[in-house]
């Protein structure tokens, strides 16, 4: 049984889906194809690593890979998935993307907008969800996985760095994963995915598309599920989501002024791009 070399633990709307089809693109690197997110550790732990094993190829073909793994961004605040990781052999290398916590907040609001789980304003998201602010604290969850992982088997990419210097990133993420970075193809990474948009109209409500969604995939019938979510996308967007409130940028920004510096203490990187 093949089970994964590597992790992407997230986090949510900062470019996990981007760097799935990037790593996708290399050939000496496996990533599931009908599932992106396979989320074993954090939701379908009790099924047991032989389910797990079954989003990755079998031993002989698993060969050709130098790199095995998938991407679950919620895996970072999952109190239990740093030692269920850990408890893996094979997993020895984990990713972890992060986002101006004040742009994923609003890149958060622009996702339930498009999916018609919430039509107010992004100040009232904030008030009925705080958990929407309280995830762009990452430093506790970093701290959580380094009780089990060292900083050095940890791969931490600044979106903003990454999708602004994709050949850079392609060379980071290679070296990383010990694969060669002439291998990703030239336009691997420079398309935008997972945009924030107003939708149209759609004839069904997207709470019930979503639990039939989730349905398919607790049956493990990704491909219908896929096709599912194409067919929605095509009913396409009513215009762009409007430009977040100055004085709600200014509050964000106040608010995680202390968790960025304790972020480049720890990481020990400058976040200036974040400031």
């Amino acid at each position: 049984m093949t089970l994964p070399t590597f992790l992407g633990i997230g986090v949510p709307r900062a470019g996990t889906t981007w760097l799935h089809e990037l790593l996708a693109s290399h050939p000496d690197v496996y990533v599931p194809t009908h599932r992106k997110e396979v989320r074993f550790f954090d939701l379908y732990y009790e099924r047991g690593v032989q389910w797990y094993g079954k989003f990755f190829p079998p031993e002989g073909e698993a060969r050709r890979y130098q790199a095995i793994g998938e991407i679950s961004p919620g895996y970072l605040y999952c109190p239990r998935c740093p030692e269920r990781i850990e408890s893996i052999p094979s997993i020895t290398k984990l990713i972890l993307i992060l986002r101006n916590p004040v742009d994923r907040a609003y890149s958060a609001y622009g996702r339930r907008v498009r999916y018609r789980e919430f039509s107010g304003p992004f100040e009232e998201l904030l008030s009925l969800e705080p958990e929407v602010i309280r995830m762009g604290f990452y430093s506790p969850r970093i701290r959580d996985y380094l009780s089990y992982f060292s900083m050095d088997q940890m791969l931490i990419l600044i979106h903003e760095r990454a999708v602004a210097d994709v050949p850079k990133t392609r060379e980071t993420l290679a070296r990383f994963l010990g694969v060669a970075a002439d291998q990703f193809p030239l336009g691997g990474g420079t398309r935008i995915l997972n945009r924030s948009y107003i939708p149209r109209i759609r004839p069904i409500p997207k709470t019930l598309t979503k639990l039939m969604s989730q349905r398919l995939r607790d049956w493990d019938l990704d491909r219908v599920a896929n096709w599912a979510n194409k067919i929605e996308q095509l009913l396409g967007a009513a215009g762009p989501l409007p430009p977040m409130e100055e004085e709600t940028r200014q509050y964000l920004t106040e608010l995680y002024a202390d968790e960025i510096r304790d972020l480049e203490s720890l990481l020990r990187t400058d976040l200036g791009c974040w400031k």
